[in-house]
């Protein structure tokens, strides 16, 4: 097992991410931490230097998240890969099930393109509030084309051979990265598995440079939607894709309190898709969130709690 953790200028939330994922009981297990140009470098806590299943890779400049999981999925050396995102956590001795279940089900289908994913804990910035979502299986490519709605950045666990098969992260995309990687894996006949219990808390994270996500949205509206692309969609794909574009625009019209704009972008999407939900298809359920977790923000009490845990 290779557990993959991008970080950027967070040493101390990237290393509560470290000691969480240091903290499960998987043995064989190498932890690689992919510095993405932090200023200052990020450092591994001096306890934790003498584990060798912990090796940091550094890029000297800060390229994103799609090309720090890459640099880390190309230096894995096991045939399965989870990937933390370094805001994020994960709930102590909730890997070894997940990846005990994950090789069952290859065992049985010898499927690479079958990934696997889980309960989340979502800390919203927006309701203030923790709420466990349980997302849903999924084998649909026109789901694929609606949303990212299973936290991939702390919850997937994925042969390495998918990666193989797919390509690569598209390291041009600053945001929505994932949303273009498990669309092609859809395309490709891939399917998504849920373990149903909570595995990691997730940060919302409602800031970031809109600029990002300008030239993503762009970037893949020449990908699929675009006349002349091989990779074009049609169809009621295309209306998806562009629904759910609209629907991030949305969002972040509300990060800035831009509600003309919040407006525009919501009814063109409800335009595109009619529906009942924000969200173009029911893609999770609620649970509550068990009543001993800290919100990710919480960050010196946490790591107290999982180094004495260990």
């Amino acid at each position: 097992m290779t557990i993959i953790i991008p970080v950027r200028n967070r040493q101390e939330l990237g290393e509560r991410a470290l000691r969480s994922a240091a903290a499960q009981s998987v043995s064989q297990t190498e932890i690689i931490v992919v510095d993405d140009g932090s200023e200052p470098p990020f450092e591994i806590p001096s306890d934790l230097r003498s584990n060798e299943s912990i090796r940091l890779l550094r890029q000297p400049v800060n390229l994103g998240a799609a090309s720090a999981r890459n640099t880390g999925i190309g230096s894995a050396g096991a045939d399965w890969i989870a990937f933390l995102d370094s805001d994020d956590y994960w709930l102590p001795g909730t890997l070894a099930p997940r990846l005990e279940r994950a090789e069952v089900d290859f065992a049985v289908d010898r499927n690479p393109l079958a990934v696997h994913a889980a309960g989340f804990i979502l800390e919203s910035s927006i309701a203030k509030r923790l709420e466990t979502r349980i997302p849903r299986e999924s084998d649909d490519s026109l789901d694929f084309a609606s949303a990212c709605w299973f936290a991939p950045g702390s919850t997937l666990l994925a042969r390495k051979e998918a990666f193989d098969r797919i390509g690569p992260y598209d390291a041009e995309l600053r945001r929505l990265e994932d949303l273009d990687w498990f669309l092609r894996l859809a395309l490709h006949g891939g399917s998504l598995k849920v373990w149903d219990k909570p595995t990691a808390l997730i940060a919302d994270e409602s800031q970031f440079p809109g600029l990002h996500l300008t030239q993503a949205i762009a970037r893949l509206n020449r990908k699929y939607l675009a006349k002349g692309s091989p990779h074009r969609l049609s169809g009621k794909f295309a209306r998806r894709l562009s629904a759910y574009l609209n629907i991030e625009r949305a969002a972040f019209c509300l990060t800035q309190g831009r509600w003309l704009g919040l407006l525009f972008y919501l009814g063109w999407s409800f335009g595109q898709v009619p529906r009942t939900t924000l969200h173009l298809s029911r893609f999770w359920r609620f649970e509550a969130p068990p009543p001993d977790i800290r919100p990710a923000g919480d960050v010196s009490e946490r790591k107290r709690e999982l180094s004495t845990s260990r």
